[in-house]
């Protein structure tokens, strides 16, 4: 909401809808969230329809938020739906299982029945399925530039911890702090972004908070870490910048996203040693059009 705001853009914050419990890095509950998340709906919708009366809106784009475009679709509007996360698989227990086999086929059926599916990944298009590669904001500044704005040493090798600012990888943080400890780097230092917690007060530490330009941090960075959401994973691609990514057990998002990059949850406990490793390695930029597919694809309804 920050983010949208700072650009000067109208925002109505009228989204219920909490997080899944994460505790130590494990998803639990995953019953309860799925409940929490469906009450959350059922209480924004008549909202929305306040949202639609005022507006007024002859095309509607969703971002993985479900109340606007269950709306758009009781009153017959074009619909464009933007997700990475076409499949599920949070449940563990029998009842969870069993929860989670009604909401997946309630969201089958959303996914089927918008105009537009837009995929921010690689794959065949198929039906209204449309794969645009990986949605990332270039970098607007140089690395240079980017330490003197946060006020960051301007040498030394720069470890920065990505946070989604959902709540999710704050389990990330003193760990983080501590694998860089251990690491015993001279010269580097952390780097916090998305913390919406107690800031962190240590030495060669600098939390920012939320960012809005979180992007040229992850360009001008040696190494990101992070939990294995796939916006930073697509913003360090197309930097160049290696990641380590350690995602939430049981999440079965972030544990796909992980998997891809050869991660998984257990490596929380060697995040020392791959710091170590994979600090300063960096790789080909990764470069993509995205985003601009997206919108050609999203204009194309109106």
């Amino acid at each position: 909401m920050e983010f949208l705001r700072n650009q000067g853009l109208e925002v109505a914050d009228i989204v219920a809808d909490t997080p899944p419990r994460v505790d130590d890095g494990r998803m639990t509950w995953a019953s309860t969230w799925y409940l929490r998340s469906w009450l959350g709906h059922r209480k924004t919708l008549p909202k929305a329809r306040k949202l639609f009366d005022a507006f007024g809106p002859d095309l509607v784009v969703c971002d993985e938020e479900f109340t606007g475009v269950s709306v758009a679709g009781e009153r017959k509007l074009k619909r464009a739906f933007i997700s990475d996360e076409l499949e599920l698989g949070f449940a563990r227990g029998w009842l969870a299982r069993k929860i989670e086999g009604r909401v997946y086929r309630w969201y089958r059926q959303l996914q089927d029945s918008v105009d537009l599916l837009i995929i921010p990944d690689l794959g065949v298009d198929a039906g209204n399925r449309r794969f645009v590669g990986p949605i990332a904001r270039e970098a607007s500044a140089d690395p240079s530039e980017t330490r003197t704005k946060h006020g960051l040493p301007s040498e030394g090798q720069m470890v920065l911890l990505s946070l989604s600012g959902s709540g999710l990888g704050d389990y990330l943080i003193p760990r983080t702090v501590d694998a860089m400890r251990d690491a015993r780097m001279t010269g580097s230092f952390l780097v916090i972004t998305g913390n919406r917690g107690k800031k962190v007060n240590s030495a060669g530490v600098h939390d920012l908070g939320v960012v809005d330009d979180n992007q040229n941090l992850v360009a001008c960075a040696d190494l990101v870490v992070s939990s294995a959401g796939k916006s930073t994973i697509d913003e360090a691609g197309a930097a160049g910048t290696p990641i380590v990514v350690v995602p939430i057990k049981n999440h079965a998002e972030q544990e796909r996203n992980a998997a891809a990059l050869g991660y998984s949850p257990g490596d929380l406990d060697r995040l020392g040693q791959l710091i170590r490793e994979k600090v300063g390695r960096r790789g080909a930029k990764v470069t993509s059009a995205g985003a601009e597919k997206a919108s050609e694809l999203i204009l194309s309804l109106a």
